[in-house]
């Protein structure tokens, strides 16, 4: 009994794992796309035990966003997806579109925003 209940959960483990390869490799493809048309900022926030949200902002030279993706969720499926609301924004305006957005999308919009000035 307990032996098939190790090889579930080790089966179980190893799925999760590759998984979790495939939404970096998501990533890492959406990341070096967006860093060909521009300037990238990349901001996450993890949810303890809810979803996590990463936002990826591309500008130009005039601080306008001409690309933005967000990914949110709680599991290994969750992949990247055109956040409309802000392309063809200035990143000065973006504190007043936001404001009506859940806590972690503003937090995760403001880390891609500092990011964005320190680099």
């Amino acid at each position: 009994m307990w032996i098939k209940i190790l090889w579930i959960a080790g089966v179980a483990w190893i799925l999760q794992g590759v998984l979790v390869y495939f939404q970096i490799k998501n990533f890492q493809s959406k990341l070096k796309e967006m860093r060909e048309k521009g300037k990238v900022g990349v901001g996450a926030v993890k949810g303890r035990f809810g979803r996590g949200v990463i936002v990826i902002l591309c500008i130009n030279d005039k601080n306008t966003i001409i690309d933005a993706q967000i990914m949110t969720g709680t599991t290994v499926f969750a992949r990247f997806m055109p956040f409309k609301a802000l392309i063809n924004q200035n990143i000065e305006h973006l504190e007043a579109i936001s404001k009506d957005m859940k806590k972690h999308t503003k937090s995760a919009i403001s880390k891609a925003i500092a990011s964005l000035e320190s680099s």
